[in-house]
């Protein structure tokens, strides 16, 4: 996944390359469901594709605050990809369209890893 955004970012230099042909919804749910992933990067990402990145809220009262990670079409906040409680720290992992997101994925803070399968319910 890294390696991938560094070869958006050198074709970036390429002024007869479009970014936004390379930098796709595909990669960006890929980036967000690795674990090396971080949102201080979304700023970058944000200027390489604007029509099409992530973006980070936080939402939940206080301690049991969760950070939301979003594809984000333009200024429009989409699917749910990633979810991450503050207090626990324990992640959970999204999959479909806004409205239509089903968990796929739970991280644990003891690094257990729980996979789930089926649609959504």
């Amino acid at each position: 996944v890294a390696m991938r955004l560094l070869l958006v970012q050198r074709r970036c230099a390429d002024p007869f390359v479009t970014v936004s042909a390379t930098l796709n919804e595909v990669i960006l749910r890929r980036y967000a469901a690795d674990r090396r992933a971080s949102a201080d990067h979304f700023p970058w990402l944000a200027r390489v594709s604007p029509a099409l990145c992530l973006s980070t809220e936080l939402d939940g009262p206080g301690d049991n605050r969760i950070d939301i990670w979003r594809l984000k079409r333009g200024e429009e906040s989409g699917a749910k990809l990633r979810l991450r409680s503050l207090r626990s720290g324990q992640v959970l992992h999204y999959e479909g369209e806004q409205g239509a997101e089903r968990m796929v994925r739970m991280e644990l803070p003891d690094g257990t890893v729980l996979h789930y399968e089926g649609e959504r319910g």
